[in-house]
């Protein structure tokens, strides 16, 4: 079997949150290949995978740009620009990548694609090309809303199907854990497939004075402003006499140590460190919070959009995780918190709890059996 993968959008994590599917294929004797634009393909070969890069000479930020009979796509100041936003910009993206995945499905000889919630592309070419399609949630934040705009993007493509809406996947496969916010269907175990870095042994030991760490995600450390905002953060935490981690890149970790000499920084894993920390503060980083569900870790969800409101209302309500929307996020705010969390064993409680439910889903190898009956089903 050869299954094609597409690996949307900016964040690494997209590559990360298809790496356990993708290599349980390869290890059980499947080919494998991973598109994506070309500026994800450092994430993809990161994690062991072979890259393809597709829509060349182009960015996943280039394409918000006004084009003929295409309006520039603009960032969501706004909740109620968030739903415009999404729809427009993930449709952009799939537009702009279903040519070459047709091409190479059709030279590879593909019999079946998979992409995560918002790879939409692949979504239409697997119809197209009359082969199974198979769509894994990318992470916890598996957001909807959004289809009218994103039809109305991705108008010519779907006129390829002769559809105006979304075709159904062939296989949809869940990685939010059980029972938390009760959905049905394939669920699937997450586990960890980040970036690595060599292990040092201060990550596996839990510091007398607790720890807690701090992360903006794979790349939103590098907007503007984020830099001072995670100072800011750092300061606060602190004035609580715990341990500080920031997860973060090298560069900026050696910025943050050489000015907070207590704190450690850097690019880390978070499956290593986490199992140590008391709590993880991050913003609402969908991967981030499986692996925090994983490790049983208390979260605190910095959240900049409403969208991700109703799935947050779930791990809230599960007792193992606050979070603070918007303008809420101050540095003052975020301190205060995580010492009310460090202070109430509860949520370390209710975190375990959700942990063992997760892990009550079959992991990756356990869906090649599936993949291999749809593959073997529609030959």
């Amino acid at each position: 079997m050869k299954a094609l993968f597409y690996a949307a959008g900016t964040s690494p994590a997209s590559a990360f949150a298809i790496g356990p599917l993708a290599s349980a294929l390869r290890a059980s004797g499947h080919d494998i290949l991973v598109a994506s634009f070309e500026e994800m393909s450092d994430a993809v070969t990161g994690v062991g995978l072979p890259s393809l890069p597709v829509a060349r000479g182009h960015t996943t930020e280039s394409i918000k740009a006004a084009s003929p009979g295409k309006p520039a796509i603009e960032y969501p100041h706004q909740p109620e620009q968030e739903m415009p936003y999404l729809g427009h910009w993930f449709g952009r993206q799939g537009s702009h990548v279903f040519d070459d995945l047709v091409k190479t499905a059709r030279t590879w000889g593909a019999d079946v694609l998979v992409a995560g919630s918002q790879g939409h592309g692949a979504e239409i070419a697997a119809r197209y090309l009359g082969v199974p399609f198979v769509r894994q949630s990318w992470d916890l934040f598996d957001v909807s809303g959004y289809e009218e705009y994103l039809v109305e993007e991705m108008a010519d493509e779907l006129a390829k199907i002769g559809s105006d809406t979304l075709p159904e996947p062939s296989l949809k496969i869940d990685i939010c854990p059980p029972g938390l916010t009760g959905a049905t269907g394939t669920f699937m175990r997450w586990t960890p497939h980040n970036k690595q870095r060599a292990i040092e042994p201060w990550m596996l030991e839990a510091p007398d004075s607790g720890r807690v760490c701090l992360t903006m995600g794979s790349f939103r450390y590098a907007f503007p402003g984020a830099m001072d905002r995670i100072s800011a953060i750092v300061e606060g935490l602190l004035e609580l006499e715990v341990e500080v981690v920031v997860a973060i890149g090298e560069a900026e970790g050696k910025q943050l140590q050489e000015k907070y000499p207590r704190v450690r920084a850097g690019w880390i894993p978070l499956e290593a460190i986490l199992p140590t920390c008391e709590v993880i503060i991050h913003p609402a980083g969908g991967l981030t919070a499986i692996n925090a569900i994983n490790t049983a870790t208390p979260q605190l969800i910095l959240n900049p959009f409403e969208a991700f409101i109703p799935r947050l209302k779930h791990l809230a309500g599960y007792g193992c995780a606050r979070t603070l929307y918007r303008d809420e996020g101050t540095p003052e705010a975020i301190a205060q918190v995580v010492k009310e969390m460090l202070g109430d064993s509860s949520y370390c409680t209710r975190a375990r709890n959700l942990a063992d439910k997760a892990a009550t889903a079959p992991p990756a190898v356990g869906m090649v059996p599936l993949l291999e009956e749809l593959v073997a089903g529609e030959g």
